[in-house]
């Protein structure tokens, strides 16, 4: 196609022209002037196609200040454009950040230097600087490609989650398995480049269309399909739950390395309400700032709002100390305590078996806060199938701080354990399971996270 730019509108004085070829899939093709053209109206005419060619366009009237036109005329709608500006704060801008520019194909890899991926199909190309450094893969849950085409995911022999070693593995439930992702991961890490680029998240929506790079079927949904033909790794209710969250979690650590948890260093303190004996308690164990869930969204449908006001506090750092006769825990948030809404509304779990296959989520015993200032908090203890009573706690509420205490042998050991995994609740058990600590109130740490204490340095 011709790219050319006019004064004015379509009858004004032509400035440039430029003939692109090979246009890439998703890529963008730019005039540039030097020097800079100064302020003014300007019209961006793309012509002469050749090939299957087309103009990312937006149905609603998305630059106020212009108009889209087609065959010269004014159309409805906007036309994509980036506009490169040559104002200082521009240029601070350009010197400052990296730019790369992105390969969009499946299949053919870097072109040149200096090129990032978007997805690509396994073994992905590594993608060097002009240093000839392996900068940067791309890795993906699945990749809409059959064959060596680009495809939708909703064509027989599409890459979906299942697909690896060539082929989509046919065993019954691998979508919750992660093999194609997995066998992504394996390629980046072997090459170990200074940049992987993970696709996708929340990418929920599915566009259907009548036609697509050449192929017409009946059904044809391109990015998003069913479960295993998708690529999204945020967790979901039902089907494979927060499975590639973490396998996710577990692959980024291998990658980026992870530092050794600290052993705690205890202090000694008493349940009292003053807070300033776990000064000296370290590490200090902390929780994203901000983020106690309160949503109120308008859903597709304008006639479907989706609510969840039940954050409340915001939890942001924890402390634990113990001697040989007891284990103690400290919780602080952002601003004062807001009064208990229900019986559980502040819970303490803790895993002290370090075994996260038994219990409940892997927690053993949990400390219920009190709902009422005269009443004690609660000790309780899972059983196979139920919490039950397993005596008091030792609990001081502050303004903005907690503590609470409990026997060694409360918690069925004779002495400190080598580590004890832990994790603070406020107002997110809804439907008691791990959704919960993900959809609910606020969580520290966050998700299914827990803090590790290491009480017994190897």
């Amino acid at each position: 196609m011709t790219l050319s730019l006019f004064r004015d509108g379509p009858a004004g004085e032509r400035l440039a022209r430029q003939r692109c070829e090979n246009v890439g899939d998703n890529e963008w093709r730019l005039l540039e002037f030097d020097p800079p053209l100064p302020a003014g109206t300007y019209y961006l005419e793309m012509s002469e196609p050749s090939g299957r060619i087309g103009w990312w366009s937006h149905p609603d009237d998305v630059f106020s200040d212009g108009a889209a036109f087609a065959d010269g005329q004014p159309a409805p709608g906007d036309r994509t454009l980036r506009l490169l500006t040559a104002s200082p704060e521009t240029r601070r801008l350009r010197e400052f950040f990296t730019f790369r520019k992105p390969q969009p194909d499946y299949f053919q890899g870097p072109t040149g230097p200096n090129q990032w991926s978007w997805l690509e199909v396994y073994p992905q190309h590594v993608f060097t600087n002009t240093a000839g450094q392996k900068e940067q893969m791309s890795v993906g849950v699945g990749q809409n490609a059959v064959g060596n085409r680009l495809g939708s995911m909703s064509e027989p022999g599409a890459r979906g989650r299942s697909f690896h070693e060539g082929a989509t593995d046919p065993r019954p439930d691998t979508v919750r398995w992660g093999l194609n992702v997995a066998e992504q991961w394996a390629r980046a890490l072997a090459e170990d480049p200074r940049f992987v680029f993970v696709t996708g998240w929340n990418e929920w929506i599915a566009g259907r269309f009548a036609e697509f790079n050449g192929v017409r079927l009946p059904v044809m949904f391109v990015d998003q399909f069913d479960q295993e033909h998708s690529r999204d790794i945020e967790p979901m209710r039902g089907g494979h739950g927060d499975d590639y969250y973490y396998q996710f979690v577990s692959h980024v650590r291998r990658y980026k390395g992870a530092r050794p948890p600290p052993p705690v260093r205890p202090a000694p303190t008493v349940v009292d309400g003053q807070f300033a004996d776990w000064h000296a308690v370290e590490p200090e164990f902390r929780d994203t700032r901000g983020d106690p869930v309160r949503r109120r969204h308008r859903g597709w449908d304008p006639a479907v709002t989706y609510e969840n006001q039940t954050g409340r506090n915001d939890l942001v750092a924890a402390k634990v100390s113990f001697d040989s006769e007891r284990v103690a825990f400290y919780l602080r948030a952002q601003s004062p305590f807001l009064p208990p809404a229900d019986p559980h509304g502040l819970v303490l779990f803790l895993d002290v078996d370090a075994n996260p296959t038994n219990g409940w989520l892997g927690y053993d015993f949990r400390v219920v806060a009190p709902h009422q200032p005269s009443e004690p908090a609660r000790l309780e203890r899972r059983t196979a199938d139920a919490w039950q009573a397993a005596g008091p706690a030792e609990f001081q509420r502050g303004a903005t701080e907690v503590e609470l205490a409990l026997p060694w042998s409360a918690l069925g050991l004779w002495t400190a354990p080598a580590q004890i995994d832990f994790k603070w609740a406020d107002h997110c058990l809804v439907a008691n399971d791990w959704t919960d600590f993900t959809l609910n109130g606020d969580a520290a740490p966050n998700d299914r996270f827990n803090y590790r204490a290491i009480l017994k340095p190897r």
